[in-house]
Protein backbone atom coordinates (compact mmCIF):
# COMPACT_ATOMS: atom_id res chain seq x y z
CA UNK A 1 0.00 0.00 0.00
CA UNK A 2 3.03 2.33 1.22
CA UNK A 3 4.86 2.14 -2.34
CA UNK A 4 1.32 2.38 -4.22
CA UNK A 5 0.82 5.73 -2.87
CA UNK A 6 4.28 6.66 -3.20
CA UNK A 7 3.93 5.63 -6.93
CA UNK A 8 0.68 7.79 -7.20
CA UNK A 9 1.80 10.43 -5.45
CA UNK A 10 5.00 10.81 -8.14
CA UNK A 11 2.90 10.11 -11.28
CA UNK A 12 0.59 12.76 -10.29
CA UNK A 13 3.42 15.55 -10.24
CA UNK A 14 3.66 15.97 -14.20
CA UNK A 15 0.06 16.20 -14.30
CA UNK A 16 0.36 19.04 -11.04
CA UNK A 17 2.86 20.71 -13.28
CA UNK A 18 0.31 20.73 -16.31
CA UNK A 19 -2.41 22.52 -14.47
CA UNK A 20 0.16 25.36 -13.35
CA UNK A 21 0.78 25.54 -16.52
CA UNK A 22 -2.42 25.79 -18.37
CA UNK A 23 -3.78 27.72 -15.91
CA UNK A 24 -1.00 30.38 -15.66
CA UNK A 25 -1.55 30.51 -19.24
CA UNK A 26 -5.35 30.93 -19.59
CA UNK A 27 -5.51 33.68 -16.59
CA UNK A 28 -2.29 35.82 -18.19
CA UNK A 29 -4.35 35.86 -21.41
CA UNK A 30 -7.44 36.93 -19.93
CA UNK A 31 -8.33 40.93 -20.15
CA UNK A 32 -7.15 43.26 -16.87
CA UNK A 33 -4.24 41.91 -14.47
CA UNK A 34 -2.86 43.44 -11.65
CA UNK A 35 -2.00 46.45 -12.71
CA UNK A 36 -5.41 47.64 -13.34
CA UNK A 37 -6.40 46.27 -10.53
CA UNK A 38 -4.12 48.79 -8.70
CA UNK A 39 -4.36 51.53 -11.09
CA UNK A 40 -8.37 51.18 -11.38
CA UNK A 41 -10.79 51.73 -14.93
CA UNK A 42 -9.78 55.17 -15.30
CA UNK A 43 -5.97 54.88 -15.44
CA UNK A 44 -3.91 55.92 -19.09
CA UNK A 45 -2.10 53.26 -20.55
CA UNK A 46 1.48 55.54 -19.06
CA UNK A 47 0.34 54.36 -15.92
CA UNK A 48 -0.44 50.60 -16.49
CA UNK A 49 2.38 50.22 -17.81
CA UNK A 50 4.72 51.50 -15.53
CA UNK A 51 3.11 49.42 -12.80
CA UNK A 52 3.20 46.57 -15.24
CA UNK A 53 6.98 47.12 -15.27
CA UNK A 54 7.24 47.22 -11.51
CA UNK A 55 5.72 44.45 -10.84
CA UNK A 56 7.84 42.56 -13.22
CA UNK A 57 4.57 41.20 -15.39
CA UNK A 58 6.46 43.08 -18.78
CA UNK A 59 9.04 39.70 -18.62
CA UNK A 60 8.74 36.95 -20.54
CA UNK A 61 6.02 34.27 -19.79
CA UNK A 62 8.35 31.82 -19.37
CA UNK A 63 10.69 33.79 -16.87
CA UNK A 64 7.10 34.61 -14.98
CA UNK A 65 5.92 30.76 -14.71
CA UNK A 66 9.30 29.84 -13.17
CA UNK A 67 9.34 32.49 -10.66
CA UNK A 68 5.61 32.44 -9.46
CA UNK A 69 6.49 28.56 -9.13
CA UNK A 70 9.96 28.67 -7.56
CA UNK A 71 7.97 31.04 -4.90
CA UNK A 72 4.54 28.15 -5.33
CA UNK A 73 7.22 25.66 -3.97
CA UNK A 74 8.61 27.61 -0.97
CA UNK A 75 4.47 27.49 0.08
CA UNK A 76 3.97 31.36 -1.08
CA UNK A 77 0.55 31.09 -3.24
CA UNK A 78 1.11 34.81 -4.30
CA UNK A 79 -0.37 38.43 -3.73
CA UNK A 80 -3.69 39.51 -3.80
CA UNK A 81 -3.20 43.56 -5.40
CA UNK A 82 -7.13 43.76 -5.42
CA UNK A 83 -7.46 43.25 -1.47
CA UNK A 84 -3.82 44.06 -0.31
CA UNK A 85 -3.25 40.79 1.49
CA UNK A 86 -1.39 37.13 0.40
CA UNK A 87 -3.56 34.94 -1.04
CA UNK A 88 -2.91 32.16 1.82
CA UNK A 89 -4.43 34.65 4.46
CA UNK A 90 -7.15 34.78 2.05
CA UNK A 91 -8.15 31.23 1.60
CA UNK A 92 -7.11 30.76 5.45
CA UNK A 93 -9.88 33.12 6.43
CA UNK A 94 -12.49 31.71 4.25
CA UNK A 95 -11.46 28.28 4.34
CA UNK A 96 -13.09 27.21 8.07
CA UNK A 97 -16.50 28.51 6.85
CA UNK A 98 -16.59 26.16 3.76
CA UNK A 99 -15.77 22.93 5.14
CA UNK A 100 -18.54 23.31 7.48
CA UNK A 101 -20.59 24.20 4.67
CA UNK A 102 -19.56 21.50 2.39
CA UNK A 103 -18.60 18.58 5.48
CA UNK A 104 -21.87 19.14 6.43
CA UNK A 105 -23.77 19.16 3.14
CA UNK A 106 -21.66 15.72 2.36
CA UNK A 107 -22.71 14.57 5.73
CA UNK A 108 -26.12 14.63 5.57
CA UNK A 109 -26.25 13.86 1.82
CA UNK A 110 -24.46 10.18 2.64
CA UNK A 111 -26.70 9.76 5.54
CA UNK A 112 -29.96 10.06 3.16
CA UNK A 113 -28.85 9.06 -0.20
CA UNK A 114 -27.66 5.50 0.63
CA UNK A 115 -30.63 4.07 2.62
CA UNK A 116 -33.08 5.97 0.24
CA UNK A 117 -30.74 4.30 -2.32
CA UNK A 118 -31.00 0.96 -0.70
CA UNK A 119 -34.98 1.33 -0.15
CA UNK A 120 -35.59 1.96 -3.32
CA UNK A 121 -33.48 -0.78 -4.82
CA UNK A 122 -35.60 -3.50 -2.48
CA UNK A 123 -38.62 -2.01 -3.79
CA UNK A 124 -38.05 -1.65 -7.32
CA UNK A 125 -40.15 -1.44 -9.74
CA UNK A 126 -43.29 -0.79 -7.73
CA UNK A 127 -45.37 2.24 -7.00
CA UNK A 128 -43.27 4.07 -4.22
CA UNK A 129 -40.18 3.70 -6.51
CA UNK A 130 -41.70 5.38 -9.02
CA UNK A 131 -43.50 8.09 -6.49
CA UNK A 132 -39.62 8.43 -4.97
CA UNK A 133 -37.84 8.40 -8.41
CA UNK A 134 -40.16 10.99 -9.83
CA UNK A 135 -39.60 13.26 -6.24
CA UNK A 136 -35.64 12.42 -7.21
CA UNK A 137 -35.81 13.34 -10.72
CA UNK A 138 -37.17 16.87 -9.86
CA UNK A 139 -34.78 17.62 -7.27
CA UNK A 140 -31.71 16.45 -9.26
CA UNK A 141 -33.15 18.84 -12.17
CA UNK A 142 -33.66 22.07 -10.01
CA UNK A 143 -31.22 24.75 -10.73
CA UNK A 144 -29.26 25.36 -7.83
CA UNK A 145 -30.31 28.92 -7.68
CA UNK A 146 -33.43 28.41 -8.31
CA UNK A 147 -33.88 26.29 -5.57
CA UNK A 148 -32.05 28.28 -3.25
CA UNK A 149 -34.38 31.10 -3.45
CA UNK A 150 -37.47 28.86 -3.17
CA UNK A 151 -35.75 28.18 0.28
CA UNK A 152 -35.33 31.63 1.17
CA UNK A 153 -38.72 32.89 0.33
CA UNK A 154 -40.63 29.57 2.34
CA UNK A 155 -38.27 29.33 5.11
CA UNK A 156 -36.70 33.23 5.58
CA UNK A 157 -39.50 35.56 4.23
CA UNK A 158 -42.84 33.44 4.47
CA UNK A 159 -41.98 31.84 7.83
CA UNK A 160 -39.42 33.30 9.31
CA UNK A 161 -37.81 30.47 11.00
CA UNK A 162 -34.06 30.73 9.76
CA UNK A 163 -32.32 33.69 8.40
CA UNK A 164 -31.54 34.77 4.92
CA UNK A 165 -27.88 34.37 4.54
CA UNK A 166 -24.79 35.36 6.30
CA UNK A 167 -22.54 33.66 8.73
CA UNK A 168 -24.10 34.73 11.86
CA UNK A 169 -25.86 37.37 13.23
CA UNK A 170 -24.40 41.34 12.58
CA UNK A 171 -24.88 42.32 16.21
CA UNK A 172 -22.86 39.12 17.41
CA UNK A 173 -19.39 40.13 17.65
CA UNK A 174 -18.00 36.49 19.42
CA UNK A 175 -18.15 33.18 17.91
CA UNK A 176 -22.12 31.79 18.64
CA UNK A 177 -22.29 28.44 17.42
CA UNK A 178 -26.56 28.77 17.61
CA UNK A 179 -26.35 31.65 15.05
CA UNK A 180 -23.94 29.60 13.23
CA UNK A 181 -25.94 27.13 12.74
CA UNK A 182 -28.97 28.40 12.20
CA UNK A 183 -27.25 30.44 9.26
CA UNK A 184 -25.98 27.15 7.72
CA UNK A 185 -29.17 25.21 7.83
CA UNK A 186 -30.78 26.88 4.38
CA UNK A 187 -27.39 27.03 2.31
CA UNK A 188 -26.41 23.04 3.17
CA UNK A 189 -29.70 21.89 2.62
CA UNK A 190 -29.81 23.28 -1.26
CA UNK A 191 -26.45 22.00 -1.54
CA UNK A 192 -27.86 18.58 0.37
CA UNK A 193 -31.06 17.93 -1.52
CA UNK A 194 -29.00 17.94 -5.18
CA UNK A 195 -26.61 15.64 -3.83
CA UNK A 196 -29.10 13.27 -2.06
CA UNK A 197 -31.24 13.02 -5.87
CA UNK A 198 -27.82 12.19 -7.78
CA UNK A 199 -26.46 9.62 -5.30
CA UNK A 200 -29.89 7.68 -4.04
CA UNK A 201 -30.24 6.88 -7.76
CA UNK A 202 -26.83 6.15 -8.56
CA UNK A 203 -27.20 3.60 -5.24
CA UNK A 204 -30.23 1.92 -6.53
CA UNK A 205 -28.84 1.56 -9.73
CA UNK A 206 -25.55 -0.50 -8.00
CA UNK A 207 -27.72 -2.11 -5.57
CA UNK A 208 -30.39 -3.24 -8.42
CA UNK A 209 -27.70 -4.58 -10.55
CA UNK A 210 -25.55 -6.70 -6.78
CA UNK A 211 -29.21 -7.84 -6.49
CA UNK A 212 -29.06 -9.81 -9.31
CA UNK A 213 -25.62 -11.46 -8.74
CA UNK A 214 -25.52 -15.62 -7.83
CA UNK A 215 -24.01 -14.10 -4.38
CA UNK A 216 -26.91 -12.01 -3.55
CA UNK A 217 -29.51 -15.12 -4.64
CA UNK A 218 -27.19 -17.68 -2.74
CA UNK A 219 -27.23 -15.60 0.49
CA UNK A 220 -31.15 -15.46 0.64
CA UNK A 221 -31.34 -19.33 -0.09
CA UNK A 222 -29.54 -19.74 2.66
CA UNK A 223 -32.25 -18.31 4.46
CA UNK A 224 -30.47 -14.69 5.33
CA UNK A 225 -33.17 -12.18 6.15
CA UNK A 226 -33.25 -9.12 3.99
CA UNK A 227 -31.50 -7.10 6.03
CA UNK A 228 -28.68 -9.04 6.23
CA UNK A 229 -28.59 -9.82 2.69
CA UNK A 230 -28.95 -5.76 1.84
CA UNK A 231 -26.44 -4.40 4.46
CA UNK A 232 -23.93 -7.11 4.92
CA UNK A 233 -23.39 -8.72 1.82
CA UNK A 234 -25.19 -6.83 -1.23
CA UNK A 235 -24.37 -2.68 0.35
CA UNK A 236 -20.54 -3.18 0.48
CA UNK A 237 -20.24 -4.61 -3.18
CA UNK A 238 -22.69 -1.39 -4.21
CA UNK A 239 -20.69 1.15 -2.27
CA UNK A 240 -17.46 0.61 -4.56
CA UNK A 241 -18.11 2.51 -7.31
CA UNK A 242 -19.73 5.14 -4.86
CA UNK A 243 -16.30 5.69 -3.67
CA UNK A 244 -15.14 7.71 -6.82
CA UNK A 245 -17.93 9.66 -6.56
CA UNK A 246 -16.85 10.25 -2.98
CA UNK A 247 -13.43 10.75 -3.41
CA UNK A 248 -14.20 13.77 -6.48
CA UNK A 249 -16.22 15.75 -3.85
CA UNK A 250 -12.83 16.70 -1.59
CA UNK A 251 -11.84 19.05 -4.05
CA UNK A 252 -15.37 20.54 -3.38
CA UNK A 253 -14.65 21.03 0.18
CA UNK A 254 -12.18 23.52 -0.64
CA UNK A 255 -13.82 25.28 -3.94
CA UNK A 256 -17.09 25.47 -2.26
CA UNK A 257 -20.03 26.16 -4.26
CA UNK A 258 -20.05 29.06 -5.73
CA UNK A 259 -23.49 30.03 -6.39
CA UNK A 260 -25.28 28.78 -3.37
CA UNK A 261 -22.65 30.82 -1.48
CA UNK A 262 -23.49 33.99 -3.35
CA UNK A 263 -27.64 33.38 -3.17
CA UNK A 264 -26.91 33.12 0.49
CA UNK A 265 -24.34 35.35 0.93
CA UNK A 266 -21.65 32.88 2.95
CA UNK A 267 -18.36 34.32 3.16
CA UNK A 268 -16.62 31.11 1.55
CA UNK A 269 -14.30 29.99 -1.01
CA UNK A 270 -17.19 29.75 -3.86
CA UNK A 271 -17.63 33.26 -2.99
CA UNK A 272 -13.96 34.54 -2.95
CA UNK A 273 -13.58 32.64 -6.29
CA UNK A 274 -16.34 34.67 -7.32
CA UNK A 275 -15.62 37.62 -6.17
CA UNK A 276 -11.87 36.96 -7.46
CA UNK A 277 -13.17 36.60 -11.09
CA UNK A 278 -14.64 39.54 -10.91
CA UNK A 279 -12.20 41.93 -9.43
CA UNK A 280 -9.91 39.97 -12.38
CA UNK A 281 -7.66 38.73 -8.95
CA UNK A 282 -5.90 36.15 -11.04
CA UNK A 283 -3.15 35.44 -8.15
CA UNK A 284 -6.35 34.57 -5.47
CA UNK A 285 -7.54 32.52 -8.90
CA UNK A 286 -4.33 30.91 -9.33
CA UNK A 287 -3.75 29.81 -6.13
CA UNK A 288 -7.42 28.45 -5.49
CA UNK A 289 -7.02 26.47 -8.82
CA UNK A 290 -3.74 25.09 -8.10
CA UNK A 291 -4.73 23.84 -4.75
CA UNK A 292 -8.11 22.97 -6.11
CA UNK A 293 -6.11 20.59 -8.36
CA UNK A 294 -3.61 19.03 -5.63
CA UNK A 295 -6.89 18.15 -4.11
CA UNK A 296 -8.46 16.46 -7.00
CA UNK A 297 -4.86 14.12 -7.12
CA UNK A 298 -5.87 13.37 -3.34
CA UNK A 299 -8.79 13.23 -3.86
CA UNK A 300 -8.52 10.17 -6.62
CA UNK A 301 -6.01 8.69 -4.33
CA UNK A 302 -7.98 8.58 -1.42
CA UNK A 303 -10.99 7.02 -3.39
CA UNK A 304 -8.41 4.24 -4.34
CA UNK A 305 -7.29 3.61 -0.43
CA UNK A 306 -10.76 3.42 0.80
CA UNK A 307 -11.37 0.56 -2.11
CA UNK A 308 -9.43 -1.60 -0.21
CA UNK A 309 -11.15 -0.73 3.43
CA UNK A 310 -14.57 -1.44 1.57
CA UNK A 311 -13.66 -4.42 0.02
CA UNK A 312 -10.67 -6.73 1.38
CA UNK A 313 -10.41 -8.27 -1.87
CA UNK A 314 -8.85 -5.03 -3.05
CA UNK A 315 -5.03 -5.27 -2.43
CA UNK A 316 -2.29 -2.96 -4.26
CA UNK A 317 1.04 -4.85 -4.14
Amino acid sequence: MTFFILRRILLAIPTLVGVTILTFALLHIAPGGPALALAGDRATPAQLQQITHQLGLDRPWPEQYGAWLWELLHGNLGFSYSRQATVASLIGQRLPQTTLLMGSALLVSVLLAVPLGVWQAYRRNSALDRIASVVVFLAWSMPTFWFGTILIAIFAVQLRWLPVGGLQTIDTTAFDWPSRIAHLILPASTLAIVSIAGWSRYIRGSMAEQLGEDYARTARAKGLGTRAVLFHHVLRNALIPFITLLGATVPALFGGAVITEQIFAYPGMGQLFWQSAVDRDYATLLGMTVITGLLVVLGNLLADVLYAVVDPRVRYD
